[in-house]
């Protein structure tokens, strides 16, 4: 599971904090925020101790300097400010002045006040104080989420929070991302374009591309009888369930080599993801697809996208970082509609799923791409199944006159005939026609991604709103 470093700072005013009645409540819900905190998956706490400041909280605008001291020492990612009592406007002010990083994500809660006493009396105040502290980010120029005043022990709160995480996951490594670029596009996809220089000035990322020459010729100094290669060879065919006719060993064989060599490759370039030619040279020069060694690739968190759409690696990545390295990314065509019933959608491709996201029920085979058998009659290296059942997020991010959209949204793989070659799932969603008619108006294009992770798609919508690319949600 992927890690996070975020910050929280607990904000109190002294004065504000029922100190005669309640006995320090600013500190007492400080302990129970972070005693939830710190259990949601993901997330690396840095938090202030009591011995750092008056209790754990911050206070004052020394308390905060304090702070950003230790946070910066600690490289948080994000930033989660509560408002335990009515809280310090300018100890926050203080502490956001001191960032060298102004595009830090930051979640902004404030907790339930405290009970009032017989006599009338009300002692923290804290809905008040929110205004405040949220207006002092705002003033400073931070992109922030706020989410409705409530008690860290509802499962609001755990929800919301858990989303941040995700986003945070997201953002810090999406942000400054290197991604390989393996060879040309087909010639006939000019829509799967991209600006290196957009990329560069918007996500400080970093396209590292290789010509096929080149990634060949390191195909071809491994070794057929590596035993790397080998146990690769055995995992292929134990993963197979069914291998079709026309097979042989050398064709497992050069698989093998061709997953070891783009291991090496991802290595040597130090790329998050990878957009790697596959047809047609490959299948006329070795003979075998590449369609399941980019899926086993994705299964061991090497993330890759096929046809060298880099957009599309970009979009693999950014899913798989929100959805915490836990669940695999797969590339889809936005494939068809379902022949007889609505708002169900064909998400497919060759043979590419990673091997992980077969539907049990389903019977897996090592077969020839029967798409490329028009150019190449020797490509064998598709796995074709069923995906799994059940819900999905799915997304794509392209990029128009240096501005970038991401449309997402979820559904469900539902189990439906008609049967189809390929790996593949239909996917019912709750108005096919709105996904289609946002997906036009914003220029998605055919390539997609799909995650068996719905909580991907809330945390893609905050993921946005923190790098300034325009969410649009399918209905």
């Amino acid at each position: 599971m992927f890690k996070t470093k975020i910050g929280f700072i607990p904000s109190n005013w002294d004065s504000w904090d029922g100190n005669d009645i309640y006995g320090k409540w600013a500190y007492k819900i400080r302990d129970r925020c972070v005693a939830v905190l710190e259990k949601i998956p993901g997330i690396e706490l840095v938090v202030p101790s009591k011995e750092m400041t008056g209790n754990g909280c911050v206070n004052d605008i020394g308390d905060a300097d304090k702070v950003l001291k230790y946070f910066l020492a600690e490289g948080v990612q994000g930033l989660i400010i509560g408002n335990m009592t009515f809280g310090m406007e300018v100890a926050v002010g203080a502490f956001l002045n001191g960032l060298p990083n102004k595009n830090m994500p930051i979640l902004h809660f404030c907790t339930r006040s405290g009970p009032y006493t017989a006599e009338g009396v009300r002692l923290t105040d804290t809905w008040c104080g929110q205004f405040m502290t949220c207006s002092s980010i705002k003033r400073r120029g931070f992109t922030f989420v706020h989410i409705n005043t409530c008690n860290p022990e509802d499962a609001y709160f755990t929800d919301r929070l858990s989303i941040f995480v995700r986003a945070v996951s997201a953002v810090s490594r999406f942000k400054g991302a290197r991604f390989g670029q393996i060879g040309t596009r087909p010639q006939l996809f000019e829509s799967q374009f991209w600006s290196e220089e957009n990329m560069q000035r918007k996500f400080s990322q970093m396209v590292i591309p290789m010509d096929l020459a080149t990634a060949f010729k390191k195909l071809d100094e491994v070794s057929p009888t590596d035993p790397v290669v080998l146990k690769i060879a055995e995992e292929i065919r134990k993963g197979a369930g069914e291998i079709s006719d026309g097979y042989t060993d050398k064709d497992i064989i050069t698989q093998a080599r061709y997953e070891l060599s783009l291991m090496n490759i991802q290595k040597e370039l130090g790329v998050s993801a990878m957009a790697v030619n596959c047809w047609t040279r490959i299948q006329e020069i070795y003979g075998i697809s590449a369609c399941s060694t980019f899926g086993r690739l994705n299964d061991k968190g090497i993330i890759t996208a096929c046809e060298v759409d880099l957009l599309g690696a970009a979009t693999m990545w950014a899913i798989y970082c929100a959805a915490l390295g836990e669940a695999i990314p797969d590339f889809i065509d936005w494939t068809d509609l379902h022949p007889t019933k609505e708002n169900i959608w064909l998400a497919w491709h060759c043979g590419n799923a990673a091997p992980s996201l077969r539907e049990e029920s389903c019977k897996s085979k090592l077969v020839r791409n029967e798409r490329l058998i028009q150019w190449c009659p020797t490509c064998h290296g598709a796995l074709e199944f069923k995906l799994k059942f059940g819900p999905v997020t799915c997304a794509r991010m392209v990029e128009y006159e240096g501005e970038y959209t991401m449309f997402f949204g979820t559904g469900e793989i539902i189990d439906t005939e008609p049967f189809v070659r390929g790996a593949y799932g239909w996917v019912k969603v709750n108005d096919v026609f709105d996904w289609e008619n946002k997906m036009i108006e914003n220029g998605i294009i055919h390539h997609g991604t799909l995650i068996h992770d719905p909580k991907v798609a809330d945390a893609l919508e905050m993921f946005c709103k923190f790098l300034g690319i325009k969410a649009v949600r399918g209905a």
